[in-house]
């Protein structure tokens, strides 16, 4: 036997991403963070998720927007670093003061306030939820499920392009971003200037995103994506108790929204 070689270094945990962390802020964290504890298969998430997003931009009351926003923030608890839950709270918090403003100093401005904040906030809402999801959910995984459910190739392959593309995307942005902050296009040269900030984030974004498409599409053709038959499913996904609780919620918010309600909660 040849004599052991020095032991090689530990790899660093790999660092990822939430697509929640752009618009909110936080730092990148560690892959053992980055797993989901809300393990479940993605046909019980994208249920609550059309659930929520037709209900909060749909018909739903006040209420019902209410507790689907508490909904979200339990998510974002779970899977979310804290500093993205802060956030997320005190934009729908600042939204929804600002709904209520026209019934504390009723006045045109605070009519006016009321409504942009009544569409902004259903909107934090539901962008929220759909950054949860995706940033939950695995592709591979998602892949698997549209299988099984027999979906077709025109579904399952644009949802595929667009779970791998829109982190890409963000990063690009983001490197843009710091790129313009290092160069000293930022502070009071954002308001001074918007036209040439806007041109000089979204030339350079567009470009990367072009060849980041251009990647994708080979990855994409090495792997089959787009060849005859259907590929082997190698995660078995199976209804778990996960799937029970937002199968239960998903029905609640439903019941809820299409059962007549007291004034108080219109």
């Amino acid at each position: 036997m040849s004599p052991a070689g020095p032991a090689a270094p530990e790899a660093p945990h790999p660092q990822s991403r939430s697509l929640l962390d752009a618009p909110f802020g936080a730092r990148p964290r560690s892959g053992a963070s980055a797993i989901a504890r809300v393990r479940a298969d993605p046909r019980s998430k994208f249920l609550l998720l059309l659930v929520c997003n037709v209900l909060v931009m749909g018909v739903a009351p006040t209420g019902a927007v209410g507790l689907i926003a508490v909904l979200v923030g339990v998510l974002i608890a779970l899977d979310e670093p804290v500093r993205v839950l802060m956030s997320y709270c005190a934009i729908t918090a600042m939204f929804w003061g600002l709904t209520q403003l026209p019934q504390w100093r009723p006045s045109g401005l605070a009519v006016f306030l009321g409504v942009v904040a009544y569409w902004l906030l259903r909107f934090a809402i539901s962008l929220s939820l759909g950054a949860w999801f995706v940033t939950t959910t695995r592709v591979s995984t998602l892949l698997a499920a549209l299988n099984q459910l027999r979906a077709p190739r025109f579904l399952t392959i644009p949802l595929a392009v667009l779970f791998r593309f829109v982190p890409v995307a963000l990063d690009e942005a983001r490197g843009v971003i710091e790129a313009m902050r290092l160069r000293g296009y930022s502070g009071s040269y954002l308001w001074r200037h918007p036209l040439q900030c806007i041109e000089k984030l979204v030339v350079p974004v567009l470009a990367a995103s072009a060849r980041s498409a251009d990647d994708l599409s080979a990855a994409a053709l090495i792997r089959g994506l787009g060849g005859g038959g259907r590929p082997t499913v190698v995660d078995r996904l199976r209804f778990g108790s996960a799937d029970a609780v937002l199968l239960a919620l998903s029905a609640a918010m439903v019941a809820l929204a299409l059962l007549p309600a007291p004034g108080a909660w219109r």
